[in-house]
């Protein structure tokens, strides 16, 4: 009896592993083979952690305009396996815990609720499940959102949105405003909450302390917004749309129910959208009142079985059109990038660029986008620098200025520029146009491959 006993003890275990372990080989090789095909701020963030595993000390010895929570987090794999595989697997395995604590609530609803993150078009809702700091904002906030309705501990709550805080500063701050209703009523549930809020910070900025970038943290991450917010405010209008939207829905919720403090806070991560209102950031924000309207409403199995082929359709579909797009698309691997998807003409072109650099006596700066200056140093095992990520508002107060001097130290080195980002043709691209023209004028072009100009800074 004991034999049946630990049999059936081994088949209750296998019983619930296999849908895990589905569920995150899904997730897996969606991200890896279809939803990043557009890569650029995966390869960003994957950048981040790549910078912390080498050594480097964010805000110091590479720019972000971030708290460091989600790149400390993202790297801790990258100590057994430093290549962006790991880093999808750690997405996968956030994924995976996120829709087994939403299927407590959601039950058979989760299905498709994640079929519609998984949504490629009319809505880009798959921008959510990318890898990086953004995802692990929407990943907290819904651990704090499932913790305040069941009533968890103050003092865990307000430590979940100090880790908030650690993720994205102005989405922390912002979060705890609703948190000060509590001082009228319960203000004992008030003051835990702020000694919860407070720890994780206390702790980060005590590192700060200790490695010496406090203050450069401070320029980059809360001066430098200055900067960011006059350089980078794009309105997708079909996007603000859906923004209002969500507002409008969450006003119902509400009107119809003042006294649900949880609302609060999900209205207020709206912020999140803001000064960049583009189809990455307003998904970030509509997941939650996606989540509260499929909660709220009666949907039978019935109708989940009716609606689920109806999405794989439109996500296998959108593959197929993404495949056809890259125009004989090919899998390349370089050093820390292995399964990258590529355009055949791409794949040749970065060859024989690779191989030209190589043979550069001088050193090399790459300063084109961000995500292809992140792809190149990475790939020669190179250690980050402010010169990768050339983005408005991403250098601190009058940051132009301060790369435009940095610039000018420069001596016996190359710089890698993609000409069509100086043409101006997107008015609402990131890329700091002024840094490329500065070394369009005080250097020599020595060669063009594809797009990119290599120039000689005596």
């Amino acid at each position: 009896m004991i034999e049946v006993k630990n049999g059936g003890d081994f088949m209750q275990w296998i019983r619930k592993t296999i849908p895990v372990v589905f569920v995150f080989l899904c997730f897996f090789f969606s991200l890896v083979f279809l939803f990043t095909l557009s890569r650029g701020d995966t390869f960003v963030n994957y950048g981040f952690s790549y910078a912390i595993r080498m050594g480097e000390i964010p805000y110091l010895d590479f720019n972000m305009v971030i708290t460091p929570l989600a790149p400390f987090l993202y790297s801790i794999g990258l100590f057994l396996f430093n290549n962006i595989i790991m880093f999808y697997l750690e997405q996968a395995c956030l994924l995976t815990i996120l829709f087994f604590l939403l299927k407590k609530k959601l039950q058979h609803k989760v299905y498709l609720f994640f079929f519609l993150l998984l949504l490629p078009y009319p809505i880009a809702m798959v921008s959510t499940i990318f890898p990086g700091y953004n995802f692990l904002l929407v990943f907290l906030f819904f651990l704090f959102y499932l913790g305040l309705e069941k009533n968890q501990n103050p003092l865990l709550l307000g430590f979940l949105l100090g880790l908030i805080f650690c993720t994205k500063q102005t989405i922390g701050i912002v979060l705890f405003i609703p948190s000060f209703w509590y001082i009228v009523k319960q203000p004992k549930t008030f003051f835990k909450m702020l000694l919860g809020y407070c720890i994780p910070i206390a702790i980060m900025l005590l590192l700060f302390a200790f490695l010496g970038n406090f203050s450069s943290f401070i320029d980059l991450c809360f001066l430098g917004l200055f900067d960011f917010q006059k350089s980078n405010q794009q309105v997708d209008w079909f996007y603000f749309l859906l923004f209002l939207i969500g507002i409008l829905y969450l006003l119902f919720r509400i009107i119809k129910n003042p006294k649900d403090i949880s609302l609060y806070y999900v209205l207020l991560f709206s912020s999140v959208v803001f000064p960049i209102i583009d189809y990455y950031h307003v998904c970030l924000f509509f997941i939650l009142p996606l989540y509260l309207f499929l909660d709220s409403i009666s949907f039978s199995k019935k109708g989940y079985w009716v609606l689920t082929p109806v999405f794989l359709l439109i996500c296998f579909l959108w593959g197929i059109v993404s495949f056809q797009y890259l125009d004989h698309p090919t899998i390349s691997n370089y050093s820390h990038f292995s399964w990258v998807i590529n355009r055949e003409s791409y794949q040749k072109q970065t060859k024989d660029f690779l191989e030209y650099v190589d043979s550069l006596p001088s050193n090399v700066h790459y300063f084109m986008r961000g995500s292809e200056n992140y792809f190149f140093q990475i790939i020669h095992s190179n250690r980050l620098s402010y010169f990768d990520l050339p983005n408005y508002g991403n250098y601190g107060y009058n940051g132009i200025d301060k790369m435009l001097t940095r610039i000018n130290q420069q001596h016996d080195c190359y710089f890698v520029l993609d000409y069509t980002l100086l043409e101006k043709q997107d008015v609402n691209q990131q890329y700091i146009v002024e840094l490329g023209e500065y070394v369009v004028e005080h250097s020599k072009k020595v060669k063009r491959i594809g797009v990119y100009d290599i120039y000689y800074k005596e």
